[in-house]
């Protein structure tokens, strides 16, 4: 399986995925202009992508999906509630084109299978994906103020993590936010601190070789260096060594995470 960020962070989310001859972006949250130049700029024509699938209707989630949709008649996954939430920013979507999954029921999609999973965020309904190719598992986890035993159950034994490490709690509570904003990040509705990213991680890794992936960081309240020293710390109290056990990376926030997790 092929996994590239295309951006991650609150101006925009994409994730391409590629597995045989099937190509889906998880999420379209640029202009359809800004997609098509990072699908470029990793030497893939837009018009190759088959679906767009949506995990939330927030805007940094699907700016660039009706105009995608309607250029190059790629299928739209979403719930039935975020099809109706993000109906007004998206616009039209031919019927032909809408596929609607529901919350924790598996699907096959031509090459892969795809697994919906329920996050706990300030959206009408949202989703993360585990997606299972031949021969890999990937977990795609942002968005979420609180992961759950049962999402635990279904994230393990996972290949690829591509996780939110969203702030540091200090520099998020020291900040200059208003406190109901930081509040609301903190909240079980909120976003996954490098603190919490760190915990899920520890429990999840099996000393395999997992590729993990940060996601989704604060511009404010984080930075890369932050949030790779926090988590590694964090791996390293039950003995797990970044190179041996792991390798991890922080998917960029306006620009391609080249080739950082690439297994084909």
């Amino acid at each position: 399986m092929k996994l590239i960020p295309l951006s991650s962070g609150s101006s925009g989310n994409s994730i391409f995925i590629e597995e045989n001859n099937t190509r889906i972006l998880i999420d379209a949250g640029h202009s359809g202009k800004k997609i098509e130049s990072l699908l470029k700029d990793i030497d893939v024509d837009p018009s190759t992508i088959d679906a767009i699938f949506v995990t939330h209707e927030h805007i940094d989630h699907v700016k660039g999906v009706g105009v995608l949709h309607r250029r190059y008649k790629m299928d739209v996954f979403a719930s039935e509630v975020t099809f109706r939430a993000m109906e007004s920013q998206v616009k039209k979507i031919n019927a032909e084109n809408i596929k609607i999954f529901q919350n924790s029921i598996g699907f096959r999609y031509k090459d892969l299978y795809i697994e919906p999973m329920e996050i706990y965020h300030d959206c009408q309904e949202g989703n993360s994906f585990i997606i299972h190719s031949k021969d890999e598992k990937a977990t795609i986890l942002t968005d979420t103020g609180w992961v759950n035993t049962e999402m635990m159950k279904k994230m393990d034994g996972s290949d690829i993590y591509y996780l939110e490490a969203n702030h540091n709690v200090d520099m998020l509570i020291n900040g200059t936010y208003p406190w109901q904003t930081k509040q609301r990040i903190l909240s079980n509705r909120g976003h996954l601190s490098n603190e919490n990213a760190g915990e899920i991680l520890n429990k999840l890794l099996r000393k395999k070789g997992e590729r993990i992936i940060l996601a989704h960081l604060s511009s404010d309240n984080n930075s890369p260096s932050i949030a790779l020293k926090e988590v590694n710390t964090k791996l390293s109290e039950s003995g797990k060594i970044e190179g041996v056990d792991y390798t991890i990376k922080v998917a960029k926030r306006d620009a391609v995470t080249r080739d950082e997790v690439e297994n084909e």
